[in-house]
């Protein structure tokens, strides 16, 4: 019989030679790491950590992300990135000459969509991060939804930061009435030093304002900042979205990956209003893959409206755009980071040409 006193059946001992079957063996590192534990470090202060940049993170954010990252691509993508002949910074930098184009006045670049969940506020988002990583002047991103827009969220605003939603601004920039650049910059919410956004509205809290408005409203807000995304409501027939549309200098329609969403783009390209667009030049398409399994690939729906001579763009599934969180450029694979800064680049070449053929009808029309 085992002495009850001996240290090799006691409660330590027991727990010691508790093994689990699907674990990995130890490592010589974790070994280690056993015998001489790193010293801790700093609880972390009360209220969860703080991103000086982008402000105090969200509590979901954090926990929605931690296994999800866009970029993550195995061994085999890491050791061609250290040991290949890969040019992917190279190329990087050439998609993003493009959207580092000089701009003399304020431009508009309208995001919208003809059908809600289609991925505008995540478009609109990755383009506003997009523009302040490469440039070095100070960019605007407006969410024009009237009720529970998530624009904020995407981008990371603060939920405690005393920032005006859209429907705040207009009356503070209409009837006459134009803030100088301080008032501006305090109105908004800062994402980075070069990044300002409104606060996305909580609920509607009345109708949408005039259309008249909201165009005086994006004009007034565009003289302050070289580039303004503008996040519109769904439905080319909203006001709202309908007054931004008029005066952007260009517009990105996002259509989502699916049988009802390329029938319905086929169907409004050839409408009279989206022709007028199309007609003029500010229209690129993007066509977004909402699911992994998806039987219809973005790619090759894309390349179906190239075919019928529309400007098409693809955004593949990607884990971390479909978390719903907060969005960070560095989490996208190399190949969508390109496949963003050339959308944002063909963007603001699109945009410049409008505003170059307007200027003979006089600088009044758009501000």
């Amino acid at each position: 019989m085992t002495s009850t006193n001996d240290p090799r059946t006691g409660p330590e001992a027991q727990q010691l030679r508790v093994v689990d079957p699907w674990a990995p063996a130890p490592s010589r590192a974790s070994r280690r790491a056993e015998r001489d534990p790193a010293p801790r470090r700093p609880a972390p202060p009360a209220g969860g950590r703080v991103d000086p940049a982008v402000g105090q993170a969200l509590g979901f954010d954090l926990l929605r992300l931690s296994h999800v990252s866009g970029a993550s691509g195995g061994l085999g993508r890491t050791l061609r990135r250290i040991f290949g002949s890969d040019t992917s910074a190279a190329d990087l930098a050439a998609s993003a000459a493009e959207a580092q184009a000089p701009v003399t006045t304020g431009r508009r670049i309208a995001v919208f969509s003809t059908r809600g969940g289609a991925g505008t506020t995540t478009a609109a988002a990755l383009l506003a991060r997009l523009y302040s990583a490469v440039r070095q002047d100070t960019v605007a991103a407006l969410d024009l939804a009237l009720g529970h827009g998530t624009l904020g969220l995407r981008l990371g605003v603060d939920a405690q930061a005393t920032a005006a939603t859209f429907a705040q601004l207009v009356p503070e920039t209409t009837g006459g009435r134009l803030p100088s650049a301080h008032d501006m910059r305090a109105m908004l919410a800062p994402v980075r030093e070069n990044l300002l956004a409104t606060a996305s509205a909580g609920a509607a809290d009345g109708p949408p304002p005039a259309g008249s408005l909201v165009r005086e409203t994006c004009a007034s807000v565009s003289r302050y900042f070289p580039i303004t995304l503008l996040d519109c409501p769904a439905g080319v027939n909203q006001p709202t979205t309908a007054a931004a549309l008029a005066d952007a200098h260009a517009a990105l329609w996002v259509v989502p990956a699916t049988m009802s969403g390329i029938e319905d783009a086929v169907a409004q390209l050839s409408g009279p209003y989206l022709r007028r667009l199309v007609a003029a030049g500010r229209v690129v398409v993007l066509v977004t893959q909402l699911d992994r399994r998806s039987p219809l690939p973005a790619t090759q729906q894309a390349e179906r409206l190239r075919a019928l001579g529309y400007e098409a763009h693809a955004l593949d599934y990607d884990a971390h755009l479909a978390a719903g969180a907060r969005l960070g450029l560095s989490r996208l694979g190399t190949e969508r980071r390109m496949g963003v800064a050339h959308l944002g680049g063909r963007l603001l070449t699109v945009a410049n040409e409008a505003q170059s053929r307007l200027g003979g009808q006089g600088a009044g029309e758009r501000r």
